[in-house]
């Protein structure tokens, strides 16, 4: 069995067609709805891990498309975090997922996004040191 594809956002943001351009894959169906709200038929403890774990994903990770996969992540950190996971199997289901998405020190490391622009305000004020007032 292959690898899985890496998500092209991921490759992007680890400059992996910068210096490989035939990696992109132009004809790979793209999505731009964000991954929204939990799902109403989950538990209040699963709507709290969702709302976490959505807030660890690198932007322009997960979208609308991959909902179900993040409810099972969701699942399984929820799972893990009520001292109820006893399988090493879906510890390991769980560490996979997260780095799907991202999500763990590895995958982070893998990664390098581009600092802000800084604005010109924030140029002049950086460049702006405050003098004491001179008193005659």
């Amino acid at each position: 069995m292959g690898r899985n594809h890496t998500p092209p956002a991921i490759l992007d943001a680890k400059g992996s067609f910068i210096h490989n351009p035939q990696l992109k894959r132009p004809n790979e169906p793209k999505t731009s709805r964000p991954l929204g709200p939990p799902p109403k038929w989950l538990s209040p403890e699963e709507k709290v891990v969702w709302r976490d774990a959505a807030k660890q994903v690198l932007p322009g990770v997960a979208f609308n498309s991959d909902r179900n996969t993040f409810e099972l992540l969701v699942r399984l950190i929820t799972k893990m975090r009520a001292g109820q996971m006893d399988r090493s199997s879906d510890m390991c289901q769980m560490v996979s997922l997260s780095a799907r998405f991202g999500m763990t020190p590895s995958d982070r490391a893998k990664i390098s996004v581009e600092a802000p622009k800084e604005s010109a305000l924030t140029k002049f004020l950086a460049g702006h040191t405050p003098s004491a007032p001179k008193v005659q």
